[in-house]
């Protein structure tokens, strides 16, 4: 990584509250590129927290592209690339999850090969990011826990189908259901529960693979940093002070016109 597009990259990192730790082997790599950390700008071991907070940057700046709303690739049984938009839901260091009808084409396809990638698109930041890993279902616990946390119109529309839950909403937002739903909260009643569907779940994905990319300047120069998990060299040798799994990645990066 040269010394101009090491500090344009950290640069725009830091601008925006995330950088990783692997900024600071950039100083070994170039004596140009100085990165310093205070108490309030936290360096980080991961490319899942710059990922992270591009996400909420997307959110607060352009919130209209829906940012958590990813294009989702998998492979069928004839090796063909199948696309399809997904929502993901948490991003933590475990991975990304995601949540869908377990008899669905996507669901078959990700049993059959776990491999997959999300790409993220947010043009009016100018900014893109492409994940890739293996997807795994998630428990049965796990999936009960994230359909409690929706909305009950979203229940409702998991469950019974978007024609009925809009039926079913717009039917509470009159007057006399409005009255009764006051009624209710004055007397402690709770709405009936609504049962989580049998075949709708979640799957995680863990990524082996981040790549982050920017337009900028006049003639729109692509920058793109990519991350990779090392496979080769042993777990947490590659930092002394580091001994967990997921923090052993290697990096490159290229400058595109």
């Amino acid at each position: 990584m040269s010394s101009a597009l090491a500090q344009k990259f950290w640069g725009t990192l830091w601008s925006i509250g995330s950088i990783s730790r692997i900024g600071q082997r950039v100083n070994h790599m170039s004596h140009h590129v100085d990165i310093v950390a205070s108490e309030e700008q936290r360096i980080y071991d991961e490319p899942y927290v710059i990922f992270q907070n591009w996400l909420v940057a997307a959110q607060e700046q352009a919130p209209q592209v829906r940012p958590r709303l990813a294009c989702m690739a998998t492979v069928d049984k004839a090796g063909e690339p199948v696309t399809r938009l997904t929502s993901i839901e948490e991003v933590s260091a475990n991975g990304i999850t995601f949540f869908t009808t377990l008899g669905s084409r996507q669901a078959g396809e990700i049993s059959a090969n776990p491999h997959v990638s999300l790409h993220f698109n947010w043009a009016p930041l100018m900014r893109s990011v492409r994940i890739a890993g293996s997807a795994h279902q998630l428990t049965e616990e796990q999936a009960l826990d994230q359909f409690r946390r929706y909305p009950r119109h979203v229940q409702m529309c998991i469950t019974h189908g978007p024609r009925y839950a809009a039926a079913e909403w717009q039917s509470r937002s009159g007057f006399f259901s409005r009255v009764v739903q006051r009624l209710n909260d004055w007397l402690g009643k709770t709405p009936e529960e609504i049962p989580m569907p049998p075949n709708w779940g979640g799957y995680i994905l863990t990524p082996s693979l981040f790549e982050f990319g920017m337009l900028s300047g006049e003639k729109a120069n692509r920058t793109r940093v990519r991350f990779r998990r090392c496979l080769e060299m042993p777990r947490g040798t590659r930092v002394g002070s580091v001994q967990a799994e997921r923090q052993d990645w290697v990096y490159d990066s290229c400058e595109e016109n």
